[in-house]
């Protein structure tokens, strides 16, 4: 294991989760980058908003919602994470699912009283796990309660930290933000052959996989703890600037 100051690591993530994650990363000692790749846009909840319970697959949601249902509506959350941001949004009655939206069908089972259902998500997100459900006896609303932009560039700071090899990972919660990172890099992808990305998922993987970083790998399991574990992983070692710095 060499010594020096370890390297830093990029955050593609957008708010909410952005500051958590650097918040996490600083604790931890590395060296946190903000690279938010999307724009997050609420959208007002349209129609009928007396339902049995929500479904909310992001924190993205939360905004919209906490604007416009009652607090104490029954809401199950994709993960821990999103959960917990339900609850510092005033929600009263929360439980979650296991991270995925592949979890919430079996957390969920079938209805037991009241089967309406609103499903909470982003445009063009949710049609799949709104006919599992519906599969499931549930009578789904699925509503588009955000949208994404993707960020068209990097910043300068966050260029030069590239440039420079300052940069040992890079991590990714989401296809949509692994997609925009990579275009914004567009033909300058030789500064990533030093970077290992870390991918919360094998669809975040799967888009990666196209790039030339020194490596791609997946977290065990979909979650924040998870992920950050493979900084520290044997399977590669310890990312180090000195160390970073040397391969480049």
């Amino acid at each position: 294991m060499a010594e020096g100051a370890r390297a830093g690591v990029l955050v593609t993530r957008p708010e909410p989760g952005l500051s958590d994650t650097m918040t996490e990363l600083a604790r931890r000692g590395w060296s946190p980058c903000a690279a938010p790749m999307l724009h997050v846009i609420p959208l007002p909840l349209k129609g009928a908003t007396r339902f049995g319970r929500v479904v909310v697959t992001s924190g993205q949601s939360l905004n919209s919602l906490a604007a416009t249902l009652p607090h104490d509506i029954a809401l199950t959350a994709v993960g821990r994470k999103t959960a917990e941001r339900a609850r510092a949004c005033g929600f009263t009655s929360v439980d979650h699912a296991g991270g995925t939206a592949l979890s919430l069908v079996p957390h969920l089972g079938e209805p037991c009283g009241d089967p309406t259902l609103l499903l909470a998500t982003g445009r063009h997100l949710g049609q799949d796990l709104a006919r599992d459900l519906r599969n499931a006896g549930w009578s789904v609303s699925r509503r588009v309660v955000y949208m994404t932009q993707p960020v068209g560039h990097l910043s300068s700071s966050v260029c030069a930290r590239l440039s420079a090899g300052e940069i040992g990972a890079a991590l990714f919660y989401s296809a949509a933000t692994a997609q925009a990172f990579l275009r914004a890099v567009g033909e300058r992808r030789t500064i990533l052959r030093t970077i290992t990305a870390l991918a919360l998922s094998t669809q975040i993987a799967d888009v990666l996989a196209e790039a030339p970083f020194a490596a791609v790998r997946t977290a065990e399991h979909p979650d924040q703890d998870s992920l950050l574990s493979l900084l520290d992983s044997p399977a590669h070692g310890p990312l180090h600037a000195t160390e970073k710095g040397s391969d480049a």
